[in-house]
């Protein structure tokens, strides 16, 4: 997902249906905060001009969103059925080890948070989990670790810069 775009102007108000993305909109505007802030929701509702309770509704429903800050990396690691019987459990113990987190925690440099989701839908490349908006497939601890250490050093490479 880009970077989020402005579409309100004196003539132009975003439609109701469009909420979801401009949830995603909100969520992404800055890649450290990853999360829908009490003011970006305020806004939502009064752009769509629904109630606050409405949009909180909507923002609570999709475990996509957030309502507290998350890490820059947010894993979604798989728990359905065929995930849990090919390994996802030794994934999701491998992730806690290394990163020190568990469900639903965020790291302490706030690099990293995992959630542990019903199913991402990608049952025959089992285990897998999400980073972001990118699916990883056929885990296990070395790939998972690939995938940390990669994502660790995207990170350095950017504060670099």
């Amino acid at each position: 997902m880009g970077a989020a775009r402005d579409v309100e102007t004196e003539n132009e108000r975003p439609r109701r249906e469009e909420i979801l993305r401009l949830f995603h909109d909100a969520q992404n505007a800055e890649p450290l905060h990853n999360y829908v802030t009490s003011d970006k929701l305020a806004e939502i509702a009064r752009k769509l001009d629904i109630p606050l309770a409405e949009a909180e509704g909507v923002v609570s429903f999709y475990r996509h969103f957030s309502r507290r800050p998350r890490g820059r990396y947010v894993i979604r690691l798989c728990d359905s059925l065929s995930c849990r019987i090919l390994g996802s459990l030794d994934v999701y113990r491998y992730i806690r080890r290394r990163l020190g987190i568990g469900r639903g925690q965020t790291t302490a440099d706030g690099m990293f948070t995992l959630e542990v989701v019903n199913c991402l839908g990608s049952c025959d490349t089992a285990p897998n989990f999400m980073v972001n908006d990118t699916l990883y497939t056929n885990l296990d601890e070395t790939k998972t670790e690939e995938v940390l250490a990669a994502l660790e050093h995207e990170a350095v490479k950017e504060v670099e810069r």
